[in-house]
């Protein structure tokens, strides 16, 4: 029963997977991850092996066999290494997704192979750190804005997350550990520091690229006119609002509190609208880390598979 099951929603997933070909989402990621992959390559080829440096991720990790085994091509065995990373994953997340990484696996390599041999002139050791840094960064996080994935720790950190909850952060600073820690032993501590600075750069880029003007705000609100500024919220930003019934510690008075999430460009137009609706309104707003829900990213593009009963 299970074995039929699983060949249903087989055939379901994979038809979908055929549907979205046709569409412009589709090969509008597929292009990101070729721009994005080239820039990497561009970086990693020209500056990160000519410096002896490392990178981050699996690419950081192929960079430790390429350096400890001689082998003439990294992009073979960044290629190499995703093979178990799929076998593993695979049945973790969705189905498209793992197609989408797939085809990202094969242009990255594809990447790293044509820009072999290239050499970008940076002399000053902090330089090349801090360029190179910023030319991954910016191809990391172009791709993945526009949904994209090349596959490598970006799964493994999606499986650690949904299984055990580990921040994806915290697996990449972990597998880090090893790329920062061969640099050290095979040419020396300010090689490893060196490429501490452009891991940090790098991280730095990514998460600005990644979210840009599209950090999501969450956002309380306390005023006498709530219903009013609710109702603004929904038609001039287009966001939807919940109300928490909440009482002052001071004067005991029973009030409505709106919460909000928004993005970074939403920010402005509503503390204009709280100005201009009232000013004596209270206001706390903070970042958040992720959110799932409508409008913004659903479950699927978490990796989670909606399995059938």
């Amino acid at each position: 029963m299970n074995k039929e099951l699983n060949t249903k929603k087989f055939k379901v997933e994979l038809k979908l997977v055929i549907l979205s070909f046709s569409t412009l989402r589709f090969w509008r990621t597929i292009m990101a991850v070729m721009i994005g992959s080239l820039i990497f390559s561009v970086a990693l080829n020209g500056i990160l092996i000519p410096h002896n440096y490392y990178s981050a991720g699996v690419s950081g990790v192929s960079l430790v066999i390429y350096y400890f085994s001689g082998w003439p091509s990294i992009g073979i065995i960044y290629f190499l290494i995703n093979i178990p990373i799929f076998v593993f994953g695979w049945r973790e997340i969705s189905f498209n997704y793992t197609i989408t990484s797939l085809i990202g696996v094969f242009i990255f390599t594809f990447a790293l192979e044509v820009t072999s041999g290239i050499v970008i002139p940076t002399h000053d050791n902090i330089m090349a750190a801090v360029l190179a840094g910023v030319l991954t960064g910016f191809g990391t996080g172009f791709y993945l804005r526009m949904g994209g994935s090349a596959g490598g720790l970006d799964i493994v950190a999606m499986i650690f997350k949904k299984r055990f909850s580990i921040p994806m952060g915290t697996t990449f600073i972990t597998i880090n550990v090893i790329p920062l820690t061969a640099a050290a032993l095979l040419f020396s501590l300010d090689t490893a520091l060196y490429t501490g600075i452009y891991m940090y750069i790098n991280s730095i880029v990514v998460e600005k690229v990644q979210t840009g003007f599209s950090q999501r705000k969450a956002v309380f609100i306390i005023s006498d006119v709530a219903e009013i500024i609710a109702e603004k919220v929904i038609k001039q930003i287009d966001r939807g609002v919940t109300f928490f019934h909440a009482s002052g510690g001071w004067t005991h008075n029973e009030q409505k509190v709106i919460y909000t999430v928004i993005n970074m460009r939403e920010l402005g137009r509503l503390k204009q609208l709280l100005f201009d609706t009232d000013p004596n309104a209270f206001v706390a707003i903070s970042n958040t880390a992720e959110v799932i829900g409508k409008s913004f990213l659903t479950w699927e593009d978490e990796g989670f598979i909606k399995h059938s009963s």
